[in-house]
């Protein structure tokens, strides 16, 4: 089986108006006997094309720059190759996955390239909103559930490749504590929040 832990970096939460500036997935195989090993780490900037609509904090916290992002390919030289990720992969796994999905959607219509095939996925907001719901946890949010779980990943939070490793470390968590119970979702029915 081939998974895929996805995660964006925008300018803003409206896909509508919003760009992704980062992107990233770490591709795995895992084997019939449940081994778990990398198959690709995929890492790209995207050169903003709306810069005027970006939101001034989005910016601040994932730490774009002009300068970093000189020379950064546009979104269309770079959805080609992550709707090829996304469509060899039997599932993907992310925090509040549908948000990066939309998003991806979004910029492949506006570049009038064709939208992944997205797979289905497991959303590791889902299994910690069901602990919050339990008691287990206060939140469900990745930067309490880094800390909660004593995650220690290199490099900088809220860039894409990090975040990705991030996920992928609290999943790992948050399966145990759920005995490695979750529920697929997709992208026409994607997963939505309940209140306790």
């Amino acid at each position: 089986m081939i998974l895929t832990v996805l995660d964006t970096e925008t300018t803003g939460l409206d896909a509508d108006i919003h760009e992704i500036i980062q992107i990233a997935t770490i591709t795995y195989v895992i084997s019939g006997e449940g081994d778990r090993y990398v198959l690709k780490k995929y890492e790209k900037k995207i050169n903003p094309q709306q810069l005027h609509t970006a939101q001034e904090r989005a910016l601040q916290i994932n730490g774009f720059t002009i300068e970093d992002w000189k020379g950064a390919p546009n979104a269309s030289e770079v959805m080609p190759e992550i709707k090829e990720i996304v469509e060899g992969s039997d599932i993907l796994v992310g925090q509040n996955l549908i948000f990066d999905l939309r998003f991806i959607n979004e910029v492949c219509h506006r570049n009038e390239i064709e939208p992944p095939s997205f797979p289905p996925y497991i959303d590791t907001k889902s299994i910690a909103d069901r602990l919050v719901r339990a008691n287990w946890l206060q939140r469900s949010g990745m930067d309490y559930l880094v800390e909660h779980y004593e995650v220690q990943v290199e490099g900088r939070a809220h860039t894409a490749l990090v975040d990705c490793e991030r996920t992928m470390a609290v999943f790992d968590e948050l399966m145990r504590d759920v005995n490695q119970e979750y529920e697929l979702y997709t992208f026409s029915e994607p997963y939505k929040r309940r209140r306790k």
